[in-house]
């Protein structure tokens, strides 16, 4: 996690331009966006089996945690994640809820059609409890179904210590920001569909993508044991990225790169 100093660092970045540049090497620049994480009940297998297959290769990774799962966490959960975090992974704040209503055109999710004042209360109260059980509130933003609204970006201004904003899904002209962003790339990421990883969609996405991009992967762990070949194919991703000499990076040290 970063420092204060850092997240002041962060905040006088330009923010509305594409992702920072490779290495003066080309080597890929990969930020692991991993989703969904709750510590009101104790860790997840597929969280335990990915993080030990990663910091057993020297991979490093992010987490997006739900704030409301740390209201009344499970110790062996927060243990866990501080674990994490003392390995070099970043945890982030994925919402407070990860929550939605209604259906179709009605549907109303976290950080889309809730109003200023929920957005606002839930990133708070999210950083709250980050700054209890972890000793600072959390430097990057991912929404819960990367889903947001005009209300999102103001609400994210007026919330201490948040300073990356992953996956901003609004119009930067009609809805700018100054949060430097960790952008995605379509067409690219650990799973399709969602929850399911895919080494041979992830490899033409791969070979799409600009040299000058992040390549900020998102996926789901907690769902890759519910399949074995959901794993396989995650390994099978991390495997081909180390062997292309691969930096992986928190969001911090993305962010933090020359623009």
């Amino acid at each position: 996690m970063a420092g204060l100093a850092f997240l002041g660092l962060l905040a006088a970045c330009t923010t509305h331009h594409q992702n920072v540049f490779r290495d003066t090497a080309q080597r890929p620049l990969v930020v692991l966006k991993l989703d969904d994480f709750r510590a009101n009940t104790s860790t997840n297998p597929g969280w335990e089996q990915a993080f030990v297959f990663l910091n057993e290769n020297d991979v490093t990774a992010s987490i997006g945690v739900i704030g409301d799962g740390l209201e009344d966490p499970a110790p062996d959960a927060i243990a866990w994640l501080r674990g994490q975090q003392a390995l070099g992974n970043e945890l982030w704040n994925h919402g407070y809820c990860h929550c939605r209503s209604g259906t179709g055109e009605d549907e109303v999710r976290e950080f889309r059609y809730s109003g200023f004042a929920t957005q606002l209360d839930g990133l708070r109260r999210t950083q709250e409890l980050a700054q209890q059980h972890f000793g600072a509130p959390f430097a990057a933003f991912g929404a819960p179904y990367n889903s947001t609204d005009e209300d999102t970006s103001r609400a994210l201004d007026q919330t201490t210590g948040i300073a990356i904003w992953m996956f901003k899904d609004t119009d930067d002209e009609r809805v700018p920001s100054a949060l430097v962003q960790l952008r995605r790339i379509p067409g690219l990421g650990l799973e399709d569909p969602v929850h399911e990883p895919d080494f041979d969609s992830f490899l033409a996405g791969f070979e799409a993508a600009s040299p000058a991009d992040v390549l900020v992967l998102q996926g789901h762990p907690q769902s890759w044991v519910q399949d074995p070949l959901r794993f396989e194919e995650f390994q099978r991703i991390i495997r081909f990225l180390i062997a292309e000499n691969a930096r992986f990076l928190t969001p911090s040290e993305a962010a933090a790169l020359p623009r």
